[in-house]
């Protein structure tokens, strides 16, 4: 079959999400019937930059749209009139009524509801490590696009931090919970139910591995250490996306300049080699002071 990516295109989504998706579903549509089910949160106006507006507006599906931000929820209303959308402006929690299965078990939604999109940009991997009860059969799922392919990363579960998580991490934990990974956008795994893998990458084919579906070679910078202390540093990550604020290697060093040079060449009893270990006692001390406050 042809790959999944040539089928990227955008109408509401941001990195080819709209035809990927609806590629997909055509393909699991030859071998079940869809149910017409989508749901999104955080979904934002429902339109900008959406994964589930396409669906809604160009295939009639049915919806579960969530906003926590009432300005956006409020515009969410707007975009999206009609009763086929089911528009609720919370937010989705890990626990008890605010978990997404119990959520969504209260607005009627099906267990096996076609599509999932997951964007919150910090807790996407306990969202989907919470869900237990719907079983969609594609899931989109954000991760942090500046994690490179062999790092296993999840942020903290707390909704205060805004770290994101790995894609290895993500696939991961799809996997143990029964899903394949057959597509990769910028900032999106795009993961399908075991079942019907058949369907979408042909009979019997072997799944696409993270590295065959993302070149990391953007978000890769290698750190080592010179002889004298510098850290030194090699790759292509010298800005923070978000901030927009360049990385100074030059304020990363954790040798003072004038200490770096070699330490084997340094006299043992001389003023140096006393005056560096004295250096490196205190400096050890205050960060063990630090860290043992925290």
């Amino acid at each position: 079959m042809e790959p999944l990516h040539t089928f990227a295109s955008d109408i509401h989504s941001q990195f080819g999400e709209d035809g990927i998706i609806g590629e997909v579903l055509d393909r699991i549509g030859t071998v079940v019937e869809p149910s017409r089910w989508c749901v999104e949160f955080g979904a934002a106006d429902g339109v900008w930059l959406s994964n589930t507006c396409d669906l809604i507006r160009s295939r009639s599906y049915r919806a579960v749209l969530i906003e926590a931000d009432a300005q956006r929820a409020a515009a969410l209303a707007k975009n999206h009139p009609g009763s086929e959308v089911i528009k609720l402006s919370r937010r989705v929690g890990l626990d008890g009524a605010d978990r997404l299965d119990a959520i969504l078990s209260s607005s009627g939604v099906p267990v096996d509801l076609d599509v999932l999109s997951i964007d919150i940009d910090g807790c996407d991997y306990w969202i989907l490590e919470s869900l237990e009860v719907h079983r969609p059969r594609v899931i989109v799922i954000e991760f942090n696009p500046t994690i490179p392919n062999s790092v296993e990363f999840v942020q903290p579960r707390d909704f205060s931090v805004q770290q994101g998580s790995s894609p290895l991490s993500i696939t991961r934990l799809a996997e143990v919970k029964g899903y394949v990974l057959v597509a990769v956008t910028f900032v999106n795994l795009i993961l399908v139910r075991a079942d019907l893998i058949d369907a979408v990458l042909g009979a019997g084919a072997a799944p696409p591995s993270l590295s065959d579906l993302r070149d990391d070679a953007d978000c890769i910078t290698h750190v080592f250490a010179g002889y004298d202390g510098t850290l030194l540093f090699s790759g292509a990550q010298v800005r923070l996306p978000w901030h927009q604020l360049e990385i100074d290697p030059g304020r990363l060093q954790p040798v003072p300049r004038v200490w770096r040079s070699y330490p084997g060449d340094w006299p043992r009893t001389g003023v140096r080699s006393l005056a560096w270990r004295l250096h490196r006692r205190v400096r050890v001390g205050l960060r063990w002071g630090r860290w043992h406050r925290i």
